[in-house]
């Protein structure tokens, strides 16, 4: 057994040796040799495919991927099966075979989505709602193709056109951290999990970097294909809005100091915690003097802090995306020393008093982190504007 393993071993190794030269027909080879040590090795035979496609032997690259989609079926892989049906279909349209298979997919789409494989991504989330005919025209709109680990799926500040669907592989990712002067790690994707909902809703440019961390295969959707399903099958748009509005809690949260200490997995269990509100311009938030209610992150905008001393309106400082305010006298169990209101329309996310405490609860670096960011903006502060010096330890 270990002799056979170690010739698998040497025998991948020296195929994806000659891939990284180029020299295709000899990695072809191996990759044979591979499947006859292990003929179930459905990725191996995928790689068969694969390469002999990019030798111009089309009609046999037909002949296995056929063969691995009926496997595909038989094990209910979904997104394989979708992904690989997508490929097939590029060398011949007209394939009843494939066609035939996408419409049974489409038609076993219940059962499909209760398997538990399927079970465990965004798949069942994404189009659990949708009808069997509604289902096949989204899946007749999909585009599959190929990304190689380290190769850019999509870069922030691009523009963004396609909803992604990661049939195989693992994606991350990041956005950068203009305060922290670094790229941060959002989330890692695998297969079943979707990504570029943002730019694709809010039609701005991508706001955040995907980078595949192995050898991909993605399914895509393009803005063009959607509306059109969405004006027929308006329920996609919806599903896809909620799960929207939790990764951009998602994404604040890790761009914030105090949270980005936890791990995306447990930036996730706090999601929940907060909720969502856009504010018009000059409007107070937060009253000095009163009783502490939220804790508040920007997502974006511009707020300004401030107190009154003899009636003089005091300037302390300045916040915007990212920033979090209002934590103080929630950790201090006091009222508010200052007041904040909004510059310019500005979206916040507010966690409630008791949210934040089960939060320190469970995680006690983020009430040392709190603290220390805290004492760092403070700092801030007091270099850009002249203040009392007791002023800002009330702040404090």
């Amino acid at each position: 057994m270990t002799g056979k393993k170690d010739n698998e071993r040497t025998t991948r190794e020296r195929a994806h040796g000659y891939i990284g030269k180029g020299e295709i027909a000899r990695a072809l080879l191996e990759f044979k040799r591979l499947a006859e040590i292990n003929p179930g090795d459905l990725q191996v035979q995928l790689q068969i495919g694969d390469l002999l496609r990019k030798l111009g032997r089309e009609p046999e690259a037909l002949i296995r991927y056929k063969y691995i989609l009926s496997e595909y079926v038989k094990k209910g892989y979904l997104l394989q099966a979708i992904a690989l049906s997508k490929l097939i279909l590029k060398l011949d349209q007209e394939d009843e075979e494939t066609l035939h298979v996408l419409k049974d997919l489409s038609s076993r789409k219940e059962a499909l989505f209760t398997q538990k494989e399927v079970k465990k991504t965004s798949i069942p989330l994404l189009f659990s709602d949708l009808s069997e005919e509604e289902f096949h025209q989204v899946l007749m709109r999909l585009r599959s193709y190929q990304v190689d680990k380290g190769s850019l799926i999509c870069k922030e500040g691009e523009e963004g056109e396609s909803i992604y669907i990661i049939s195989q592989g693992r994606v991350g990712i990041y956005k950068y951290n203009i305060k922290e002067k670094k790229e941060v790690l959002l989330n890692v994707l695998e297969d079943g999990d979707f990504f570029g909902e943002f730019s694709f809703f809010s039609h701005q440019r991508r706001s955040a970097s995907a980078l595949p961390l192995t050898d991909v295969v993605l399914l895509e959707i393009t803005r063009a294909d959607f509306e059109e399903v969405q004006k027929i099958y308006p329920n996609i748009a919806e599903v896809l809005l909620a799960v929207y509005k939790k990764r951009v809690v998602d994404t604040i949260l890790a761009l914030s100091p105090p949270f980005n200490v936890l791990r995306p997995q447990e930036r996730r269990r706090l999601v929940e915690r907060f909720f969502h509100q856009v504010m018009d311009p000059d409007t107070l938030v937060i009253r000095e003097g009163t009783p502490p209610s939220f804790l508040y992150l920007i997502k974006s905008g511009r707020v300004e802090v401030f107190t009154e001393e003899k009636g003089k309106r005091i300037t302390l400082g300045h916040l915007t995306a990212g920033d979090i305010f209002g934590e103080i006298s929630l950790l201090l169990g006091s009222n508010h020393t200052a007041s904040v209101r909004t510059v310019v329309r500005t979206e916040l996310l507010s966690a409630s008093k008791e949210d934040l405490e089960e939060i320190i609860s469970s995680y006690p670096q983020v009430k040392e982190t709190l603290k220390r960011y805290s004492r760092e903006r403070l700092e801030e502060v007091r270099d850009m504007i002249i203040i009392p010096r007791d002023v800002g330890e009330r702040w404090i």
